[in-house]
Parts: structure tokens; C-alpha cells; sequence
């Protein structure tokens, strides 16, 4: 399996489950996440999500910036729940139904001037997030930070502790086990998974009535082996565009 050239500017990759996905170049340089949606929405695409960068970075082999730090349109609404901490992941490539692809200025701008994005988790598009994730299977509590996990397969069918891990599964997918081996396979032993904490939504104010929403940034070059679901709007990445097109 590899990532090939389509036309320009477009690749493909060779991999189960994304026939149906063609991707932009990269972007020349680091964007800011609503610089992102606007780089993918200028080439008639949505951003990428957490589980399509890693798929194409897994076949890519470094090209056009596959390992460098990808921002995404998964986002992540932090709720509190009956006095415990949970994480709601949702990349719904629908732009109107994305908070990212719909309200990533938004989220910009309250993130560089108050450091957190509270929204009542009755916004429509919180609610949405928290819907989408539940009935996917993708909330998660939350409880420290960073997670530590082993990409070594070591049960019997070859999965490992970072594949196997609920968070990690929340975040990327149906991809997850073969990104740890893709890690393992480069020398890396260990991947770290980052999140916000109890003590950290705590002081962002996050009550039971509200959420703070992050995007997740996927860590690149030395630090590779990072996932970020902490990101503020106003952090940067490199953004790729994605269309998803009807099979044949």
C-alpha cells in the first residue's frame, strides 16, 4: 500500500476503507485552524479529519508533509457529567453540521482573547458533537494527562496497548491499531496521548451546563508521536483538504 499521484494536485492511498477519499497537497506552510478550513474550502474540499491524516501519513513515507503537524476538523466538546470528565470526538465532514468547518473564526477568536471556547451544551452544534459521539462510541472520560502507551504488539492477535486504548480508539478510529504499528515500525516505542484534565477544565470554568470545545492536531516530526486533542483554535498545523467522491 502507498499514497499515489491522481492529478494534480490530488493523491489517493492504497488502504481499505478510503477508496472513496482523495486528497489535496498540503499547505505550504503552518495554518491556524480557521486558515485551514479556509485552505481545504479554496480547493473544494472539507479539512481532513484525525483518522484520514494518519491514514495518509502511514502511506505517504514523509511526502508532501505527512509528518510534519496536521491540524484537522475533529473536534473534541469537554463536558462534565454527574461530577465526572468526559471527551465527545466528532469530525462529521458535513460543513454546515462541523463546528470546526462552520465556526472555526469563532472558535479563533475566543480562544487567542480568553484562552477557553465555552458553549451551553444545548448550541446546536454541541449538541450535535455530543449525539454524533455517543451513538459512534466516542466519549470517553477523561482523567490525566498525557497517556503513555506502548505501540508493541504483544497480544496474541498483534494489537497493543495504544491501539486497544478506548481514548485513542475515540480519537482516530478504526485506524488506531495499525498507526501504533506504524509507530513501531520507525523505532517508536511509546506514544503519548494528550487531553484536557479535570484540573484544567476546573480552571477554564467548564460547569455542568456547558462545554469547552478543542480541535485535535496530530503531532509531527520529533514529536511524532503525540495526539493532541487540547488544541486551541488559534494553534497552527498544516491543513490538507479532503473530498469524498461516490464509488464506481
Amino acid at each position: 500500500m502507498a499514497m499515489k499521484f491522481v492529478s494534480s494536485p490530488e493523491y489517493q492511498i492504497e488502504r481499505a476503507g478510503f477508496e472513496n477519499v482523495k486528497f489535496t497537497e498540503s499547505s505550504p506552510g503552518y495554518l491556524t485552524w480557521q486558515n485551514a478550513v479556509k485552505f481545504a474550502e479554496e480547493r473544494g474540499a472539507v479539512l481532513q479529519s484525525a483518522r484520514e491524516g494518519l491514514a495518509l501519513r502511514i502511506e505517504a513515507n514523509g511526502q508532501d508533509n505527512a509528518n510534519d503537524y496536521q491540524a484537522t476538523r475533529t473536534a473534541v466538546a469537554y463536558v462534565k457529567v454527574d461530577g465526572k470528565w468526559y471527551a465527545a470526538f466528532d469530525d462529521v465532514a458535513n460543513p454546515e453540521q462541523n463546528i470546526i468547518l462552520a465556526r472555526s473564526q469563532e472558535g479563533y477568536n475566543a480562544h487567542k482573547s480568553n484562552n477557553n471556547w465555552l458553549l451551553p451544551k444545548t448550541d446546536k452544534h454541541v449538541a450535535g458533537i455530543l449525539d454524533r459521539a455517543e451513538k459512534a462510541g466516542r466519549i470517553v472520560e477523561v482523567k490525566e494527562s498525557p497517556l503513555e502507551l506502548s505501540t508493541r504488539p504483544v497480544h496474541p492477535n498483534g494489537s497493543s496497548a495504544f491501539g486497544q486504548n478506548k481514548v485513542v480508539q475515540a480519537f482516530t478510529g478504526d485506524i488506531a491499531e495499525s498507526y501504533a504499528n506504524f509507530l513501531h515500525r520507525k523505532g517508536y516505542k511509546n506514544s503519548f496521548v494528550y487531553t484536557l484534565t479535570p484540573k484544567s477544565l476546573e480552571q477554564l470554568g467548564v460547569t455542568n451546563d456547558d462545554a469547552e470545545v478543542r480541535a485535535v492536531g496530530l503531532g509531527g516530526n520529533v514529536v511524532i508521536i503525540y495526539l493532541n486533542a487540547n488544541n486551541r483554535f488559534s494553534n497552527d498545523g498544516r491543513a490538507r483538504g479532503v473530498v469524498h467522491v461516490d464509488r464506481e
